[in-house]
């Protein structure tokens, strides 16, 4: 018998209701001690994510690491991988005290400038919780979100961040209503490190030409508003993480918007690889083909 599309997607989020509710009723410790196990049989399922995995890291490292140790790398990420899926479940307001909070300063001085901020936010160590503490330090933030196929989820989805204080921005068509933010001198969030395809510029990201987001370095160029990065990092001890928040990025003018752009887009790829070489094992883009070249650009950047 043919399952519907409407009914498969009914089952799908009923299946993750039933789970976010089971993880938000064990203890913690509990809860997250298997989402971590879920992921480390995942890695051993998902062969070919782990082979795309060992070729991003030997690209980017060269024989710095032995496989063994791009091995150990790739199951420390998956391990965080779990860890942060449950976390996006169960963090509440009463987990606030586990975060800490680095450069918020920079932050303040940028919002009282009165053009906004783009913060860049990588999928670098649990970088859901970062969602949590600018909900809840600065009215009126927003993050651009890709709508999911599955319609319940989406909505879930939506209502969930609602509740971290969040106003999400769908991606498509998101222009409008990111300036009209950035104009009322907030704050909007962007995941920026995935392949940006064909809508991207040919930035260098570990020695190799990454087809980049170049929307931050627009809007800034656009509102004046400030670039600044923010990263998880994971810390020692149960549930500790904390928020670092970087300097505002110099914005790059010399005339030449094109050459603008694309300078300034690669400032932020710089940042991230001076990251992710000092802590490879909390970077979840190893496992996502950063480098892929968009079909029509293959000629000029050859694989």
């Amino acid at each position: 018998m043919r399952i519907t599309k409407r009914a498969r997607f009914i089952l799908e989020y009923s299946g993750i209701r039933l789970f976010c509710s089971a993880a938000c009723a064990l203890p913690p410790r509990l809860t997250i001690a298997v989402g971590k196990r879920i992921a480390q049989i995942a890695a051993g399922t998902l062969k070919s994510r782990v082979r795309l995995a060992h070729q991003n890291l030997e690209h980017a490292f060269g024989t710095q690491y032995t496989a063994e140790q791009r091995q150990k790398i790739i199951e420390e990420l998956f391990s965080l991988l779990g860890e942060a899926v449950i976390e996006s479940i169960i963090f509440n307001q009463r987990d606030m005290n586990n975060l800490t909070i680095d450069g918020m300063e920079h932050v303040e001085a940028a919002l009282a400038e009165g053009h906004g901020v783009i913060m860049l936010v990588p999928h670098y160590g649990i970088w859901e919780l970062a969602s949590f503490i600018f909900g809840n330090n600065f009215s009126g933030t927003s993050v651009i979100y890709k709508s999911m196929k599955n319609p319940y989820l989406d909505r879930y989805l939506m209502r969930t961040r609602r509740e971290s204080n969040l106003t999400l921005i769908p991606s498509k068509n998101a222009l409008r209503l990111v300036i009209k933010t950035l104009k009322q001198s907030r704050i909007v969030g962007i995941l920026y490190d995935q392949n940006a395809g064909k809508q991207g510029i040919p930035a260098t990201f570990c020695g190799k030409t990454a087809f980049t987001y170049a929307a931050p370095a627009v809007f800034s160029q656009k509102t004046g508003c400030a670039v600044i990065p923010a990263y998880m990092q994971r810390e020692p001890g149960f549930r500790k993480h904390r928020l670092i928040i970087g300097k505002p990025f110099p914005q790059i003018e010399t005339g030449d918007k094109e050459k603008d752009l694309l300078a300034n887009t690669q400032q932020y790829n710089d940042f991230l690889e001076d990251l992710v070489r000092k802590h490879p094992e909390q970077w979840f883009g190893w496992l996502h083909n950063r480098w892929k070249i968009p079909r029509k650009f293959k000629k000029d950047f050859p694989e």
